[in-house]
């Protein structure tokens, strides 16, 4: 054993020898500029060093596999990276001969060596990417991409790049080089979009998400949201989709997500909450770590003076009664909505005395979670506060209020109080 050994490890090294003279033979007979000779010298010498993770095609037995079994192989080693995506755990629960066909028509592996590209800025994508194994870094330049100087972050195991590509035509917007060894699964557009066909209902919820991504693409652009990039499209969120999907979508959605959920939890929790998912009450949905989530989507305005006076709410009529809030106006977002769309709504309905008195600065997201006791789920509470100033010169017709904490807002009778206005 020892003696096959040292022959492997003696041929490997003349292998190496071989192909490295015949690279500076190759140099030489064109003339290559000795600075640019050295460097790919030294690339090819640590790359040939370098021992890659085997593919498929290295295995030459599992041509020996009948279609079936080398498909369910294939689902085995692929899943547990793509079902952290929730769209695709959906997918797996709901019709898992479907995903395998998935998995063997539209997945492909990728091995990238350090120093490679995934992919150069403006240059159509194809596919979308998931990195399995080893570290990336994303770049963005002003000459290509909508940033005002060079930037630079990481992107660790579990990172997508070009989710966008599934759902739109994706032009790159960025740099996505590997700084050491990566193994990234590879997802063509193409391909995906053909094996879906083959299932009504999944065929479905995937058309209804690539129009609520697609939304999302297209009304991405300040102040309502950061420019989309490679790694992140603002408010493509799973949960932030499937609030906005039609409510029969989200029926099909809430419903898989409650079959998913323990029969050992109280029958009058789970009996409310399904009574709340069947008439378009609750959302529900199944996160990518698996959790059965209840999801709440409200969209909150922060509507600021040049004084920095804020604009809230202070009170509520509950009939003749006053219910103190103090918050800043919100609702929670329906059906098909943007969060312009529940702004425009919020301005129509509640808040015309701001119409077009205002500017807009920007949107941040929030997120809270916790454990629902009626429900006995976790919910999510997602926040988009849109914040705007009012325009110079203009007044509202509105008090200015003076309130010190512990003063009561009504009476005791529950009507408002006459605060005192500046």
């Amino acid at each position: 054993m020892l003696s096959a050994a040292m022959m492997d490890y003696r041929m490997m090294q003349k292998d190496k020898t071989m192909k490295l003279r015949q690279l500076r033979r190759y140099l030489q007979e064109n003339e290559v500029n000795s600075g640019i000779a050295v460097r790919v010298q030294k690339q090819v010498e640590q790359r040939l060093s370098l021992t890659e993770c085997l593919s498929e095609e290295d295995v030459a037995v599992l041509h020996l596999l009948s279609t079936t079994l080398r498909s369910q192989l294939r689902f085995e080693i692929v899943s547990p990276n793509l079902t952290r995506h929730p769209l695709f755990r959906l997918w797996t629960t709901m019709d898992a001969m479907l995903m395998q066909r998935v998995c063997a028509q539209a997945v492909q592996f990728l091995n990238l060596r350090p120093k490679d590209d995934l992919f150069t800025a403006g240059t159509v994508s194809p596919c979308a990417y998931v990195l399995v194994n080893g570290k990336m870094a994303y770049s963005q330049y002003p000459d290509s991409s909508p940033v005002p100087k060079a930037t630079s972050e990481e992107a660790d195991v579990g990172q997508w790049f070009c989710e966008a590509a599934l759902w739109v035509e994706w032009t790159h917007v960025g740099r996505a080089e590997a700084e050491d060894a990566c193994h990234l699964l590879s997802i063509s557009a193409e391909a995906l979009s053909q094996s879906v066909q083959q299932d009504f209902i999944i065929r479905g919820v995937a058309a209804e998400y690539g129009r609520q991504f697609h939304k999302r693409v297209t009304s991405a652009f300040p102040p309502q949201a950061p420019w989309p990039t490679d790694l992140q499209v603002p408010f493509t969120d799973y949960c932030d989709l499937v609030v906005s999907m039609p409510k029969s979508v989200q029926l099909t959605i809430g419903r898989e997500a409650l079959s998913q959920l323990p029969q050992h939890r109280g029958a009058k929790a789970m009996d409310k909450l399904r009574e709340e998912v069947e008439s378009s009450k609750s959302i529900v949905v199944v996160t990518g770590d698996g959790a059965i989530t209840r999801v709440v989507s409200l969209v909150v305005l922060r509507a600021t003076t040049c004084d920095d006076h804020v604009f809230m709410q202070i009170g509520k009529y509950e009939g003749v009664e006053v219910k103190n809030t103090f918050q800043l106006p919100g609702v929670k977002r329906e059906a098909d909505e943007l969060v312009s769309d529940t702004l425009a709504r919020m301005f129509r309905t509640r808040l015309s005395l701001l119409s077009g008195k205002i500017e807009f600065v920007g949107t941040q997201r929030e997120n809270m979670e916790k454990e629902s006791k009626e429900y006995g789920v976790q919910t999510r509470y997602m926040r988009s506060i849109c914040s705007a100033r009012l325009r110079t010169n203009v007044e509202l017709d509105a008090p200015v209020c003076v309130w010190q904490p512990g003063d009561a807002l009504v009476d005791e009778s529950g009507m408002l109080k006459s605060l005192s206005a500046t």
